[in-house]
């Protein structure tokens, strides 16, 4: 998924309403979301956040990386039948 994709979506959320992630789809856990890190920003070497060329490994300097937060509860093994894709 592209930033500008996420930003779609979001955008028709209400901006109160609490962001939580789920994971594992066979056990489904609820995460807050900690924030966001750009893969540069995760780097030893100095790199530039703006290039978009992708590395060996498919990642890139300026992927944008969500990071989990702590555990709230569990979640529901649907949520990956009622993903929102627009």
């Amino acid at each position: 998924m592209k930033v500008r994709e996420l930003m779609k979506l979001l955008e028709r959320q209400n901006p109160d309403a609490e962001v939580c992630m789920v994971t594992q789809p066979s056990w489904p856990v609820e995460y807050s979301l900690a924030g966001v890190v750009v893969r540069a920003d995760l780097c030893d070497e100095d790199v530039d956040p703006t290039k978009q060329e992708r590395y060996a490994d498919g990642t890139a300097a300026n992927d944008v990386v969500l990071v989990e937060g702590t555990w709230l509860r569990y979640g529901h093994r649907t949520s990956w039948k009622a993903v929102r894709w627009s």
